[in-house]
């Protein structure tokens, strides 16, 4: 057998012992280290490049180019972030990291379903006028570079989910 198939078979057989005896979760934050969470403000915001992230926002509400424009509801915000909480109860594997009630500003993570790698979400709920509001979310991937558009999947189907 090759030097580098043993090699990387060493590794897998490492890997699949150290799931097997503290987790995927855990496994994953002794490879690529914790998945910290880092607060998102909306009006300084940068986007470094990386295709694994997805932002939508409202014209001129965010630092950053968006990738989508933020569609505009008929609901006050505190109406959207209620329906907003309904859908996400719906979604797997999804749990909330922060809140900020007061500014209608929250954090969640979704994990994936087979390695439980996690992307964060952060959402903004934007007040326009007494009956209608629209939103600002961040999907972005902890770990990698490449996504294959899961955050833009995700951030869409969401919002397909509110409609």
């Amino acid at each position: 057998m090759p030097t580098r198939l043993k090699v990387v078979l060493g590794v897998l057989g490492v890997v699949a012992v150290a799931v097997g005896v503290v987790g995927r979760e855990a496994t994953l934050v002794m490879i690529f280290g914790p998945a910290d969470h880092v607060a998102i403000d909306f009006a300084t915001l940068a986007l470094d490049g990386r295709p694994n992230q997805h932002l939508v926002c409202p014209e001129g509400f965010c630092a950053a180019s968006p990738h989508a424009a933020s569609p505009v509801f008929e609901i006050s915000a505190t109406a959207l972030r209620d329906r907003w909480m309904a859908m996400i109860e719906r979604q797997p594997r999804v749990t909330r990291t922060a809140a900020d009630a007061a500014a209608l500003h929250y954090d969640f993570v979704q994990r994936s379903s087979v390695f439980r790698f996690p992307d964060a979400i952060t959402v903004r709920f934007i007040a326009l006028d007494a009956g209608r509001a629209t939103l600002a979310i961040y999907s972005r991937s902890y770990y990698g570079r490449d996504d294959f558009g899961v955050n833009r999947r995700r951030v869409e189907a969401w919002l397909a989910a509110l409609e």
